[in-house]
């Protein structure tokens, strides 16, 4: 009875064995199974793609074979050109002004005009700004001239008074003549000594001058940026308190001249570059002075025969504003069959120049001033004839 009982129990137990072999050997080989299927897909995965060098493009031969015959991938994209900033030094001079408005009558524009003419990019500082006083300018010039490399030349003009006759090849070439990294304009008034001691600073402690143009003018100068930067800031240009701006430039710039307080600064006492157009018809104070007398105009331009140079600069400071429009009116620019054609004078409508680094267009400075300024003396140009 026993032996009876014992045996069922060994045929389970078989059983389970037999079982568990067969599952075992089912997961082995599934597992095994897996494993091949892994390899063969590794053996027909494709080597992976490396965009070969560009290559010139040919419509046959082997280049166009290649081209049919591998992927390639596209080219990246070009890094995006940084926005233009105020900077360059591209052609070799920067000019620049100061004006924040266009002033009570068409001298401005008139300014403008003569720089686009003489194909001159000049850049004006401080437009829109509320105007506190003279010195403004300098903090605007600091500003701008440190943006600059250091080694640019840079011109720095009044605008409102002032008449451009040559261009920046021309300018960049009569500073390089100076030599000098700092120079100022040389004018026949000694301004505001003259008014301290019956002029007895500007005949005494004054430098001397091989021409009649003896005493700084700080209406216009040149430097190479990083000097300009340096002298801007020993006459406090970096103050920005409405104390300082309402201070006189020309007193600033004069007495550290006076002091010999900036090694290097000198005067443009031939004309080289600046032209100021004040003169001085009593010699009380100091020595009688006139430029205009040896002011000759030649195919539009005016030359200076006294120190054989053609400035690109005028500036009318003064008593020489008198001279203003007349001069111009003798400009090459205002003759009308070569300069006031309408085609001529939608190009300078057209031209756009910096205003606070905006580029807005002289038509939209300065609205309808070719029309009223057109021809000689202001006098109408009849193109009929």
């Amino acid at each position: 009875m026993r032996q009876r009982q014992a045996r069922p129990c060994s045929i389970r137990r078989a059983v389970s064995a037999l079982v568990a072999i067969g599952v075992g050997l089912w997961c082995f080989m599934h597992y095994q199974f897996a494993l091949t299927q892994q390899a063969q897909r590794a053996a027909r995965a494709p080597e992976p793609v490396i965009a070969p060098e560009p290559v010139a493009h040919h419509s046959s031969g082997l280049f166009a074979k290649l081209s049919e015959k591998t992927t390639v991938a596209p080219p990246a994209k070009p890094a995006p050109k940084p926005p233009s900033r105020n900077d360059t030094c591209a052609h070799g001079i920067v000019a620049l002004t100061y004006a924040s408005h266009p002033g009570r009558d068409d001298r401005f524009c008139r300014s403008l005009e003569s720089a686009i003419r003489n194909g001159l990019d000049l850049r004006v500082l401080g437009w829109g700004v509320k105007w506190e006083g003279l010195s403004q300018k300098l903090g605007a010039a600091l500003r701008a001239v440190e943006e600059l490399p250091a080694d640019c030349p840079v011109v720095f003009t009044d605008a409102y008074d002032v008449l451009f006759t040559q261009g920046e090849s021309a300018m960049r070439k009569a500073f390089d003549a100076i030599k000098a990294d700092l120079v100022f304009s040389a004018e026949c008034g000694c301004w505001p000594q003259v008014t301290r001691d019956r002029g007895k600073t500007c005949r005494d402690e004054y430098p001397p001058s091989p021409t009649p143009y003896r005493y700084l003018n700080s209406g216009s100068w040149a430097g190479r940026a990083s000097v300009a930067a340096k002298f801007l800031r020993a006459i406090g240009a970096d103050a920005t308190s409405v104390d300082f701006h309402k201070l006189n430039d020309q007193e600033l710039a004069s007495e550290l001249y006076l002091r010999r307080g900036f090694p290097g600064l000198q005067l443009d006492h031939h004309a080289k570059l600046f032209q100021a157009m004040h003169s001085i018809n009593d010699d009380t104070l100091v020595p009688n002075c006139d430029p205009r007398p040896h002011l000759r105009e030649v195919d539009g331009v005016w030359r200076n025969t006294l120190t054989g140079s053609t400035p690109a600069v005028f500036h009318f400071n003064g008593g020489g504003k008198r001279h203003h429009l007349l001069m111009e009116a003798r400009t090459w620019w205002k003759r009308c069959r070569t300069a006031q054609t309408v085609d001529a004078l939608e190009k300078v409508a057209a031209t756009k120049l910096l205003f606070n680094g905006v580029r807005r267009s002289f038509g939209d400075v300065c609205p309808g001033h070719l029309a009223k300024a057109r021809g000689a003396a202001d006098h109408d140009c009849d193109l009929s004839t």
